[in-house]
């Protein structure tokens, strides 16, 4: 069975927009008549994404770097270390958050020194990095994750197979899926490195990218 892993800013809509209604449309109506597995790939907490999307469009969504799964309508699965929550409360009394996920904590480029300051006196107890995951978002993050990381981990979950994947995405962000799938796509208004990793580039941004880029790979008309 054919998997489409598809990011989310920047790629399946311009960041901090919605999905185009076209272009949910669009996927839908491929995504009805070829029966491929959709998942979302993505730095956002599902309450984030929720605002954007519909969740329901997707069979599975990797959020906030691969530390969690989410299976619509409302299965959850969490990979967060047991002393995370610890962590995160002794970060909380020093750098404000713009957001709070299931286990990533999201904080404004305004207070990366305070940020950088909490890491440096922490890393020596806990696992942990930082990120940059948006035009000005940072988060903390238990060290290793990427969007990889969590594709690798729905593969495992759902036994389904990283020789049927696709990936369709636009930053240095998704190489690390780039890295698994068998075929990747990369939107026309992608970085320059990920698009000399694609096997396609699509003429078109954004939504209207990745619908091109399904139509090629299905084998429809433009």
């Amino acid at each position: 069975m054919l998997l489409i892993v598809v990011d989310y800013d920047g790629t399946l809509a311009e960041e901090n927009h919605p999905v185009r209604y076209e272009v949910a449309q669009s996927v839908m109506t491929l995504k009805q008549k070829h029966g491929f597995k959709l998942i979302l790939a993505t730095a956002r907490p599902l309450s984030d994404i929720e605002r954007f999307v519909e969740a329901s469009l997707f069979d599975a969504l990797v959020l906030e770097l691969g530390s969690v799964l989410f299976f619509p309508p409302s299965d959850l699965i969490l990979f967060r270390p047991k002393w995370w929550n610890t962590f995160i409360e002794e970060v909380s009394r020093v750098v404000p958050r713009v957001n709070l996920g299931e286990v990533l904590y999201y904080f404004d480029q305004d207070n990366i020194s305070l940020a950088q300051h909490v890491l440096l006196n922490k890393q020596s107890e806990y696992s942990v990095e930082m990120k940059k995951v948006g035009s000005r978002t940072h988060v903390f993050a238990p060290r290793g994750l990427d969007k990889g990381v969590g594709v690798s981990r729905l593969l495992q979950v759902t036994g389904w197979d990283a020789k049927n994947m696709v990936a369709i995405g636009d930053s240095a962000s998704d190489i690390p899926m780039f890295r698994i799938a068998r075929f990747k796509v990369a939107v026309a208004n992608a970085d320059q490195k990920l698009k000399e990793m694609a096997d396609y580039v699509t003429n078109r941004p954004y939504g209207e990218g990745v619908v091109e880029g399904l139509q090629k790979i299905l084998g429809e008309p433009k």
